[in-house]
């Protein structure tokens, strides 16, 4: 069963801006779960402001837990999945000094090629 900590546990997003004032706010960017709630966070550093909207999203998840509504989960658009494949060394150099990360490299390439716009 689902019950608090599952939903504490899930992987939503989190922006965090610092306002004119010089405080922090904070909210999920997932779209599903702001649709209808106002779930925010304020604070006087990026932690403080983080702390407050978990707070604030675990009074929201006991509240419709206890009322029997539904709580979005987070979208997973493209989970991303580890592979182990094997290359040339020199594909390897080639790809290490035109990029610091292998895996998106290889990944934005096969989206290029794919055609594929995500």
């Amino acid at each position: 069963m689902k019950d608090l900590n599952y939903y504490l546990n899930l992987p939503y997003t989190i922006s965090v801006k610092k306002l004119d004032d010089g405080d922090y706010f904070a909210e999920y960017l997932d779209i599903n779960l702001t649709k209808n709630n106002l779930i925010a966070g304020w604070g006087k550093d990026e932690l403080g402001a983080i702390n407050d909207l978990k707070e604030a999203f675990a009074c929201y998840v006991e509240g419709a837990l206890k009322d029997g509504d539904f709580i979005p989960e987070p979208l997973v658009e493209d989970k991303k999945v580890r592979i182990n494949i094997t290359l040339p060394k020199s594909i390897i150099n080639a790809i290490d000094a035109v990029s610091p990360n292998r895996s998106k490299w290889i990944s934005d390439m096969a989206k290029r090629t794919l055609n594929l716009n995500y």
